[in-house]
């Protein structure tokens, strides 16, 4: 049974393996599971933006969603990545999702939402469709408009949040003054309404203070990589043990912050490569139009990386 407790702690926006000719790396991908599992995590999110998820054919996402449970088990939460041009196409991705064994979808934003002013009744619409077609959990994502995001405003999120089957929200907003309203939204609307939403952070770009702050748990893309140190920032806060988290933070943030600096498109491909640079995957090819890194940013990552205390083999 899916609940709040089941968000509380590090779900990492895993990578997908790509091998030379371009198609998924499957033994790859396998390995990379089994690392990251072991890190203490709670939950994966496979197909979303981290893991090339718009780049994927619908097959491609099945696939890896069953590999994922199959690995994962059935203790910890499975996010499938939902993206659909169409409402039905939503809806057929959403079931294939909970067939191959995801527990919640996260929503991607959908272009047509996209602008002002908001229509809430049309994406209340498109949400609840979802749901009841395929019989599952949603989660809401709030996200940067860098990434092709929306962000809601306050009577959206309230109507949006409002949906039984909403059981958690992605805030990816990298902006922290959005990050702490939409926070104070979303424990007010579970006040008003009696119900539980996980409010996790997707915001690369200032964990440690998201952690402060109060979020519930983390599903972000830096946790693909250096996991077991965000993980162990995220223990620490939860402690009340601040200067030990202070400590982690002051590693792993410098080299999060070179992977999602400008332009922030290409932070897969950096992800990817800090993979491939510590041994974990066997390449660092991303599928066009993608770009794959260049060997002089390979330098800086390789720098960032050895101050982060991150192994370094390639």
């Amino acid at each position: 049974m899916i609940n709040k407790k089941s968000f509380m702690g590090l779900i990492p926006a895993i990578i997908t393996p790509m091998n030379e000719d371009l198609e998924i790396d499957l033994d790859a991908f396998d390995t990379y599971l089994k690392w990251i599992i072991k890190q203490d995590i709670v939950g994966l999110a496979v197909n979303v933006d981290t893991g090339e998820g718009p780049t994927l054919t619908s097959d491609e996402r099945v696939t890896l969603l069953q590999i994922a449970r199959e690995r994962l088990g059935n203790s910890k939460v499975l996010v499938a990545g939902l993206l659909a041009t169409s409402t039905r196409l939503a809806k057929e991705e959403a079931k294939k999702a909970k067939s191959s064994g995801a527990d919640v979808v996260l929503v991607f934003p959908n272009p047509a939402f996209r602008g002002h002013p908001p229509n809430p009744a049309a994406q209340m619409e498109y949400c609840t469709e979802i749901a009841e077609f395929a019989d599952i959990d949603l989660m809401l994502f709030q996200l940067q408009d860098a990434l092709g995001g929306i962000e809601f405003d306050e009577n959206s999120l309230h109507h949006l949040a409002s949906l039984e089957r909403v059981v958690a929200i992605k805030e990816a907003a990298f902006n922290f003054s959005k990050y702490k309203n939409t926070l104070s939204l979303i424990r007010k609307i579970e006040s008003e309404t009696s119900r539980d939403i996980a409010f996790l952070t997707g915001n690369d770009n200032f964990i440690f203070e998201s952690f402060l702050w109060g979020c519930d748990g983390g599903l972000l893309g830096a946790a693909a990589m250096n996991t077991s140190s965000l993980v162990k920032c995220y223990d620490a806060c939860k402690e009340g043990d601040w200067n030990t988290a202070v400590e982690y933070a002051k590693r792993f943030q410098p080299l999060i912050d070179i992977v999602f600096a400008p332009p922030v498109r290409d932070y897969r491909a950096r992800t990817k490569a800090c993979l491939y640079i510590q041994g974990l995957i066997p390449n660092k090819v991303v599928r066009p139009p993608l770009v794959e890194t260049s060997d002089s940013e390979l330098e800086i990552l390789k720098r960032a990386m050895f101050e982060a205390g991150l192994e370094i083999l390639k």
